[in-house]
């Protein structure tokens, strides 16, 4: 069993220390030292978010329930709860890497023994204080269960064996101790986290005027709606009700068929129906209801509207701005087929109806589950990732669009081919079926990646900028810096590979003043080769060649990563092999490898 991975211990560790550690009773020992304390409160805090989760607790009242400190006989929290009547004993372990080991079981057994025969002389002021309750709890409940969260890589045998022990124990004398324990795992808290950035799946009622139904290969059915009833649905669930659309509401300003819209809705609502193409959404579950004069309710379980979501959010603009305005006498056609979402066939309906529409390939992106994987890690950051297209520009320094993911991600890559696309053709690096895009986002791109990649590329580019406006006007040297912009900063991003892998979020305050200086040698480096190269083209041509490009990014990485000498370099030089995945590729490689790290 694999241990939490790196990226959600920094989000796990976040949410303790935000959500958790103010409502902890207060440590027992102040005197140890800050970096100790801090420690201290986010392991006890991870008692409180495991019941949080398990129990669907209050952060409040799962961090009172925390006894954890010095002398808590191994139990790290203790609630009872009296509608189930089952008092919870919790022994946690925060740790990246560590197996549960039975060094952490004894004490934990011990103190088990302790509780039960109500010995609370030697546990701590936390438990002490709570004696009474406890009492109380113990002498009134039916169950006693033992829960063990732990973030690493699984329980040792023998931790699990001497667990196993203590329940089997026939002179504990104590029937009510549920037989197994409950393990909260690496797994589970990786779920609970990413769970938290969902969206929520929409449970609600739909109505059908003259509907029909079809029964292979999908249940289906499909009629006439009120379109009233969808913009409700629009009004109560929100972005949730267009989860799988490649697409949210792109405004009435941004699109012709949404003005269209709206003008129908204002003159002439009963001929909506006839002029609009129609809603198809998906769902999980499909119940019918009672039906009376051809009209038939359905009960439906994971709604997804996946075509038509400018249709519904348009009509709820229009109400929204006219309130005064009935649309009642606006109908129009839905169509619902039981079929997850996210499963192939979901994935295959939401693709082809919508090619029918004009879209841009990118906006397939939003199929991709990695996408909103991600987006779900970068909520939990304090950022906002926009794959999908939308009315709301995403601005400001935690607005982050797929376009600005797409080139910083880009730049990353040690394949050169990367820099011409992104000048040439940029658009195939946005194809989610593309073996491009599925280099830029693989499962193992985490979250806090996707961000560092582009702070350190927003950082990059003012600088790059700068040097542009700063050239004399009309010359090459501005030429250069403006058509090699790419050049310049895909050299740039190795030298901060450690940086962008890292599990935390870089300061994007500290990365100015990290770069200004190499960047500034870099240009100058730049500038010379290009002095040495460009004879017979502009700039703009060269940097869109991509053999001029490959030669020329090898050549600036060797220079500025100081690897001339280096005795490697001439037999990668001489070789060029079709076989490699792109030109020069392990010579490229190599040098990239050589970075040196700021």
């Amino acid at each position: 069993m694999a241990a939490l991975e790196p990226q959600y211990m920094t989000i796990l560790k976040k949410v303790l220390a935000d959500r958790f550690v103010p409502f902890l009773p207060p440590l027992l020992d102040a005197k140890k030292s800050a970096a100790d304390q801090s420690a201290k409160q986010l392991s006890r805090a991870f008692s409180a978010f495991a019941l949080h989760k398990l129990l669907d607790l209050t952060p409040q009242i799962a961090a009172a329930a925390v006894v954890d400190d010095f002398q808590d006989k191994g139990i790290d929290a203790i609630y009872y709860d009296a509608k189930s009547e089952t008092l919870y004993l919790v022994q946690t372990k925060l740790k990246e890497s560590e197996q549960f080991k039975q060094e952490d079981v004894l004490p934990f057994c011990e103190g088990v023994r302790l509780l039960l025969k109500q010995d609370f002389a030697a546990f701590n002021a936390n438990v002490q204080n709570r004696k009474t309750d406890l009492e109380a709890a113990l002498d009134s409940c039916s169950h006693i269960k033992l829960v063990v969260p732990y973030t690493g890589d699984g329980v040792s045998k023998t931790a699990s064996d001497a667990l196993q022990a203590l329940l089997d124990d026939e002179d504990l004398d104590e029937e009510r101790l549920a037989k197994q324990v409950e393990y909260y795992t690496a797994a589970e808290i990786t779920r609970d986290l990413l769970a938290e950035q969902a969206y929520q799946p929409v449970h609600t009622d739909i109505t059908l005027h003259k509907y029909e139904k079809i029964e292979t290969p999908r249940t289906t059915y499909y009629g006439v709606a009120r379109l009233t009833d969808l913009v409700a649905l629009h009004q109560n669930h929100g972005k949730a009700l267009y989860e799988r659309n490649i697409r949210y509401f792109l405004g009435s300003s941004k699109s012709d068929v949404n003005k269209a819209i709206k003008a129908t809705l204002h003159d002439k609502p009963e001929d909506f129906f006839y002029l609009n193409n129609g809603v198809t959404a998906v769902c999980d579950l499909i119940d019918p209801k009672a039906s009376k004069s051809g009209v038939k309710k359905f009960k439906v379980r994971g709604l997804s509207i996946i075509n038509g979501a400018q249709t519904v959010a348009s009509a709820a603009e229009f109400v929204r701005q006219h309130p005064g305005k009935s649309i009642d006498d606006a109908k129009v056609m839905l169509t619902l087929i039981k079929a997850p979402a996210d499963g192939p066939f979901g994935k295959r309906v939401t693709k082809a109806r919508n090619h029918q529409n004009p879209v841009q390939m990118a906006n397939f992106a939003s199929l991709d589950e990695n996408q909103e994987r991600l987006r779900q890690e970068v909520a939990h950051l304090g950022f906002d990732y926009h794959y999908r297209p939308e009315v709301v520009a995403a601005t400001g320094a935690k607005a982050i669009t797929l376009d600005e993911a797409l080139r910083a991600l880009a730049l990353q890559q040690n394949d050169p081919r990367y820099v011409v696309w992104l000048k040439s053709e940029p658009a195939r690096l946005a194809n989610p079926d593309s073996s491009e895009y599925q280099a830029l986002f693989p499962a193992a791109l985490t979250g806090a990646m996707l961000i560092n990649a582009v702070l350190c590329h927003r950082a990059i580019r003012p600088l790059v900028l700068g040097y542009e406006q700063t050239a004399p006007v009309r010359s090459q040297e501005r030429l250069v810096y403006r058509h090699g912009v790419y050049v310049i900063t895909a050299a740039m991003m190795k030298r901060l590979r450690n940086r962008l892998g890292a599990a935390n979020v870089i300061d994007p305050a500290t990365i100015p003043a990290l770069i200004s200086q190499p960047l500034d040698q870099l240009r100058q480096e730049m500038f010379d080769l290009a002095g040495q190269r460009l004879h017979f083209e502009g700039p703009l041509a060269y940097f869109r060649n991509q053999s001029h490009v490959t030669a020329f990014l090898a050549d600036l990485l060797e220079k500025h990563f100081a690897l001339a000498a280096d005795p490697a370099i001439v037999p990668l030089r001489n070789i060029h092999s079709a076989a490699d995945a792109y030109p020069r590729k392990r010579l490229i490689d190599f040098l990239a490898s050589r970075a040196p790290q700021l």
